[in-house]
């Protein structure tokens, strides 16, 4: 259900892209509107393991794994909450940024490659595959009950790459979802 939920709401963001690219300005202006569209389905209230309220998706949240590597981050997450510790003067020490969970179900990375200023193609390619490694990491590298599902969503407004983007996965476990603009 989280599968087909999160689908729908990816392949939402894709479709106005297609639609209206230049709403999209910038990554952040993706990532925000990806984050309004997860709401709709993830945004209820949920109690943390510490009793506080919280939701489900999160942005830029930072890994710290199993060698508490703090350069990894996520730009959308979808948390366990029944997991999640915010509490700062709880028995457990938090990270650096005051709340920690081990639990989650989804981490979304997400770029967008805006004109003929930005990244040529072996570079963006370079950029998508260093995303993967670190989806792959939070596959092997966090303790996670759940078996999270890991995306990567490409919008591109340079040139139409989809083969080459969509052979990049040869990691199964990551789902890529790639929209150019202008075709």
């Amino acid at each position: 259900m989280i599968q087909k939920n999160l689908d729908k709401r990816i392949e939402n963001l894709l479709a106005t892209f297609k639609r209206y690219p230049d709403i999209f300005l910038t990554e952040e202006d993706a990532r925000n509107y990806l984050f309004h569209l997860l709401l709709s389905s993830f945004g209820g209230l949920q109690r943390t393991k510490d009793g506080k309220i919280s939701i489900s998706p999160h942005s830029e949240v930072r890994w710290y794994g199993k060698d508490q590597d703090k350069n990894q981050r996520s730009d959308l997450v979808l948390i366990d909450v029944s997991d999640l510790r915010v509490d700062k003067y709880g028995r457990l020490p938090l990270p650096s940024k005051n709340y920690g969970f081990n639990n989650f179900f989804a981490a979304i990375e997400l770029k967008l490659r805006r004109s003929k200023y930005s990244p040529k193609k072996q570079r963006w390619i370079a950029l998508l595959k260093k995303d993967i490694e670190k989806l792959s990491f939070l596959k092997d590298g966090v303790k996670n009950k759940h078996n999270p599902l890991l995306y990567l969503v490409v919008l591109d407004k340079r040139e139409n790459i989809r083969e080459t983007v969509e052979s990049l996965h040869s990691n199964r476990s990551v789902r890529i979802f790639y929209e150019f603009a202008y075709n």
